[in-house]
């Protein structure tokens, strides 16, 4: 499975779960901004084999991709 977690100001506010990368891949690619985030928003997908893949937005406008 792939998951997919949004944090705002490192606390956790939604997950998701996809059987599939394309979906999860396509969602993950939706997240573009810091959203209702008071300082920043970070977003992780998670692969199955343990792969991580993060973005931090922050509200100043850097962006951290790993």
């Amino acid at each position: 499975m792939y998951k997919l977690t949004i944090a705002y100001d490192g606390e956790q506010i939604a997950a998701y779960q996809y059987s599939d990368i394309f979906s999860a891949v396509h969602n993950f690619d939706k997240c573009k901004d810091f959203g209702d985030a008071e300082g920043y928003a970070t977003y992780n997908l998670s692969e199955p084999s343990g792969k991580m893949h993060t973005k931090t937005f922050y509200r100043n406008g850097k962006v951290s991709v790993k």
